[in-house]
């Protein structure tokens, strides 16, 4: 018999790659706002905001990877940043009350967090145990992995995975420096010399995949590549993968600050560079480890 697996954030790109390589091997379960996606089978509706969970999704099931998150890339009014707390960390700490309310403890939780929660300006390594920050993402992060934390409450394996930047041809920040390169317009924010951490969202799915399989994926990892690159690199790559003619345009970052507000520290990358040790140890390979293979192995 397959084992179960629970899934929220279902419809984001980060769950779609992994259903991509669960599906065939597992039991999916998802969860969705949205009533009129729901499917008796395997969709079931929640609504953290209301503390309502349909108690189905649950039973029998193994393991929960919790991905769910309202975009921190909307506008950081009061109303947005209440729904992105409520769908990271009021969700986890719903599914935990129901758990504990039904009597069912999963194997494992596996959850989401981000580098966002170290602070903004520190420079050098950052490791899982270095300090983390006062702004109001690193709060939100601190409060997300407490939630996920709950679970060992219930003798349940906990995996936090500190995400750095997705890298994807097809979403997120990647998806629209190629569309403004192709149009011949490469944007730089701030210092060139900024650190970029990122992770390809395949490499970021199959680390999900093997904490499933693998019980010495335990505790809190920074998910990131080893080779980190700075923004004027990570410019270059692109144009020379795309359109070498593009012009670069530097804009301060104190324009962007000015545009989009507190939304904006979200790419003030800084000069810190994430240490992976953790990660490497548990002889986890990466099929993208350097930004150039995103753009060499794209049909494979």
């Amino acid at each position: 018999m397959k084992e179960r697996i629970l899934i929220t954030g279902y419809s984001g790109s980060l769950a779609k790659e992994v259903v991509k390589l669960l599906e065939n091997k597992y039991e999916l379960f998802f969860l969705t706002t949205n009533q009129s996606k729901v499917d008796k089978k395997n969709i079931f509706f929640w609504d953290p905001n209301k503390n309502k969970i349909d108690k189905e999704c649950l039973k029998k099931c193994q393991h929960i990877i919790h991905l769910s998150g309202y975009s921190i890339l909307k506008r950081w009014s009061k109303k947005n940043k209440k729904l992105m707390y409520q769908s990271r960390v009021d969700a986890a700490k719903m599914i935990f009350e129901k758990c504990k309310e039904f009597s069912l403890k999963p194997k494992t939780f596996i959850s989401a967090s981000a580098m966002g929660i170290y602070p903004e300006n520190v420079e050098g390594e950052i490791l899982e145990e270095s300090a983390v920050g006062s702004s109001w993402l690193s709060k939100m992060a601190i409060d997300w992995e407490n939630a996920a934390e709950n679970f060992k409450k219930i003798k349940c394996r906990v995996v936090i995975m500190r995400i750095s930047l997705l890298m994807d041809r097809n979403s997120g920040i990647l998806k629209y420096n190629i569309m403004s390169t192709k149009l011949g317009l490469a944007g730089i924010i701030g210092s060139s010399s900024q650190i970029i951490n990122w992770i390809h969202i395949n490499d970021a799915a199959r680390f999900i995949v093997q904490a499933l399989k693998n019980k010495k994926y335990i505790g809190t990892y920074n998910l990131a590549t080893d080779n980190s690159l700075t923004q004027k690199q990570f410019i270059q790559i692109i144009k020379n993968n795309i359109f070498k003619y593009a012009i670069v345009i530097k804009m301060p970052f104190q324009f962007l600050k000015l545009l989009a507000g507190e939304r904006s520290t979200i790419l003030k990358f800084g000069k810190k560079k994430l240490n992976v040790e953790r990660l490497l140890k548990l002889d986890f390979k990466f099929k993208y480890s350097s930004f150039q293979d995103i753009f060499s192995k794209a049909n494979q």
